[in-house]
């Protein structure tokens, strides 16, 4: 069985080192008494180089996701390569409009569900957009501060974020519906390129697919939204929490040079306690 120091590839003679190889009784003494939790599995995966996020995370929603977008291009490219009877007139190319629009909102959607759920790292847009590892430290930060401020102790201050993950109910119904307006437009096809379908049939299919598209931007858009509101306050409560437990030194910067009157007034009116 491989171990982690052997995925190093070390092929050096320590000899070498001389003295500089051994470590002084303190440090030593620190790395038994502090030591990395890592269970056999956990090393097992390191000295493998298998620590990959889709083996312990996934995307509850992946699968739904997948065939939205998939019947959502099949309807997309339907819509371009037929022509459409005079009877469905100019509502064929709003059709075509809602479904690209709702392909790439899929894309965003299905995106953001992979960052929530775990499956994705993040490597830009972190301070705006939720991950799994951003929103739960910043969740976690929250829950102490409303806590104290409003009374609140449950799970809304870390799933705020993740709230897109809670919808598969609703997803998977439009999983249905979506395959049900592809079969409509397929089973319109008269085997020549031409499709016979009503202008009713086709204004059903968009207000659907209209439907789908606003649902899941404004989850996804809450959660963003939620995620920004939330790191603010934790950088306003870190902010107010350097005047707590003052010293000397900066009580004396405050009161005759750099505080305003607002902040001496609330210091001296207050017990300058923590707030979280």
């Amino acid at each position: 069985m491989a171990s982690i120091f052997e995925r190093l590839g070390f092929n050096f003679d320590t000899n070498k080192f001389g003295d500089a190889q051994y470590l002084t009784p303190q440090a030593k003494a620190y790395l038994n008494a502090a030591p990395i939790e890592l269970s056999q599995w956990q090393q097992d995966d390191i000295a493998n180089g298998d620590v990959v996020l889709t083996k312990y995370y996934k995307n509850p929603l992946a699968n739904d996701c997948n065939l939205l977008i998939a019947n959502t291009t099949a309807i997309i490219d339907f819509i371009q390569t037929h022509e459409f009877d005079s009877d469905s007139g100019s509502a064929n190319d709003t059709l075509l409009i809602t479904a690209q629009n709702l392909a790439n909102e899929l894309g965003y959607f299905a995106s953001h569900t992979d960052n929530v759920s775990g499956v994705n790292v993040m490597t830009s847009n972190t301070d705006t957009i939720p991950s799994l590892d951003s929103a739960s430290s910043i969740g976690n930060f929250l829950l102490r501060v409303v806590s104290v401020s409003d009374k609140i102790q449950n799970t809304t201050p870390l799933l705020g974020s993740m709230t897109s993950l809670f919808v598969g109910p609703e997803i998977n119904s439009n999983v249905y519906v979506v395959n049900s307006n592809l079969t409509t437009l397929n089973n319109s096809d008269n085997g020549m390129g031409v499709s016979n379908v009503t202008q009713s049939q086709v204004l059903t299919i968009n207000t659907n697919l209209e439907t789908l598209n606003t649902f899941i931007h404004y989850r996804r858009t809450s959660d963003w939204e939620f995620f920004t509101n939330a790191t603010s306050i934790v950088l306003d409560t870190v902010t107010v929490s350097t005047f707590n437990n003052l010293g000397n030194t900066q009580t004396y910067l405050i009161n005759n040079l750099i505080g305003t009157e607002t902040l001496k007034n609330n210091l001296a009116n207050t017990s300058n306690n923590m707030v979280i």
